[in-house]
C-alpha cells in the first residue's frame, strides 16, 4: 500500500570490494558479473520489474524492493545468495584480478518515491540512507543489517542466534545500533567481528632505556642472582635489586657520552672488587637492611614500572629473573642493548 509517494522499500545495498585497485579491463568484467548475478537471483524468485528497483552505485548496486507481499525476509534471503554465487564465481576464477567481494547492508524502511533526471521511478529518504551507512560499516563478504531489520527476523524460528549487535556513530550525531548476520552455515558469508568495530591492539610502550640495561643487567648476571638469591641472608634479593639499578643507571649515563673514555660521575660505588661479587658485598657491608628494603623498592620501580615488573619477570624472583617475554621484549626494543652484553650468546 502507498501514501502519495511514500511506499515500503526493502533495501540490499551492496558494493564491490577493492574496486577502483582493480584495472578497468577488471572492473567491467566484475560489474558485468555482478549484475547478472543479482538479477539471475531475483528471477530464481519472480520477482519482476515493477517489484523493484536498481540502483547504480558505480561501484555496486542498491536493490530497493517495493513490493510489500515479498516475503518478510526476502532481502536477507537475496543477500546470502548473492554472498553464495560470487563465492562460487570467484573460486572458480583463475585470474585474481576478476575475484572479487561484496560487503551488504540491509535496511527497510517508509521512503519516498521519485522520478530522477531521466525521468526513471527512483527512491529517497532515511531508509536508504541508512542502508548505505549500515554497509560502509561491514567488511568483505558480510552482511549488516538495521535495527528495523532485526526488530522482524530475531522472533522468527530461521532466525535464532542469528545476530551480534554493534553500535556505531555515524554522521551528524546519528548513533545505529547494526547487526551483523551470524549464520555459519551460509555459503560465502563472512561472520568474523566487522574491522570497523574492532579496536587495533594497543602497542606496549618501548622499554626506557634504563629499563633495558636493568633487564640486561639481569640477564647477564642471572646464574649469580639466583645463587644469591638462594643464600640464607634474609634481605639479599633488595640488595641486589639496589645492584641492578646501579649497574643499569651507570650503563644508561655511560651510553650518553661520546666515549666511554670521558664518562665521568660514576653512579655505582667504586669497590675494591669491580666484580659482581665484590660489588654486592660493597652494598651487603654498606647498606643497612632496612634501607636496603624502602630503597630497594623505590629505585626498582623507577626503572622498571609495576606492570612491566609483572609481565616480564619470573613470580617470586622479586624482579631479579628476566622471564622470556622480558628477553623477547629488550631483544625486539633495544636490539643494540641486546648486542651489547652478548645475550645471544647465553643459553637459557
Amino acid at each position: 500500500m502507498t501514501r502519495g509517494n511514500i511506499i515500503p522499500v526493502k533495501y540490499v545495498f551492496l558494493d564491490i570490494v577493492a574496486y577502483t585497485k582493480r584495472s578497468i579491463e577488471a572492473q567491467c568484467d566484475i560489474t558485468r558479473m555482478l549484475n547478472r548475478i543479482v538479477k539471475g537471483i531475483l528471477d530464481e524468485y519472480n520477482i519482476g520489474r515493477s517489484s523493484v528497483i536498481y540502483i547504480p552505485t558505480g561501484d555496486g548496486i542498491c536493490i530497493a524492493l517495493i513490493d510489500a507481499t515479498l516475503p518478510y525476509d526476502i532481502h536477507v534471503t537475496i543477500a546470502k545468495d548473492i554472498l553464495s554465487a560470487i563465492w562460487a564465481y570467484s573460486h572458480s576464477q583463475e585470474d585474481n584480478s576478476r575475484k572479487f567481494e561484496v560487503r551488504i547492508g540491509i535496511n527497510q524502511s517508509e521512503d519516498n518515491l521519485v522520478r530522477d533526471i531521466n525521468g526513471r521511478v527512483n527512491v529517497t529518504g532515511v531508509g536508504i540512507n541508512n542502508a548505505r551507512r549500515i554497509m560502509d560499516l561491514a567488511d568483505g563478504s558480510q552482511i549488516l543489517v538495521s535495527r528495523a531489520v532485526y526488530e522482524v527476523l530475531h522472533p522468527r524460528e530461521k532466525y535464532p542466534n542469528a545476530f551480534v549487535k554493534f553500535t556505531a556513530p555515524v554522521k551528524h550525531g546519528l548513533v545505529l545500533d547494526v547487526y551483523q548476520l551470524f549464520q555459519v552455515s551460509a555459503s560465502g558469508l563472512n561472520v568474523k567481528p566487522p574491522s570497523s568495530f574492532v579496536s587495533p591492539p594497543t602497542l606496549e610502550p618501548k622499554l626506557t632505556k634504563l629499563a633495558a640495561y636493568y633487564f640486561a643487567h639481569a640477564i647477564k648476571n642471572e646464574r649469580f642472582i639466583l645463587n644469591k638469591a638462594r643464600e640464607s641472608v634474609g634481605y639479599n634479593d633488595n640488595w641486589l635489586k639496589l645492584l641492578l639499578w646501579f649497574l643499569a643507571k651507570d650503563s644508561e649515563k655511560a651510553s650518553e657520552t661520546t666515549s666511554r673514555d670521558v664518562y665521568v660521575g660514576r653512579v655505582m660505588p667504586d669497590t675494591s672488587s669491580n666484580t659482581m661479587e665484590g660489588q654486592f658485598e660493597w652494598f651487603l657491608n654498606n647498606v643497612p637492611a632496612e634501607v636496603a628494603i624502602d630503597l630497594s623498592y623505590v629505585v626498582v620501580d623507577n626503572a622498571v614500572s609495576p606492570s612491566i615488573q609483572h609481565k616480564y619477570f619470573e613470580d617470586m624472583s622479586d624482579n631479579l629473573v628476566v622471564n622470556s617475554k622480558g628477553r623477547e621484549k629488550l631483544k625486539r626494543d633495544w636490539p643494540e642493548i641486546w648486542n651489547e652484553f652478548g645475550l645471544g650468546e647465553l643459553s637459557g
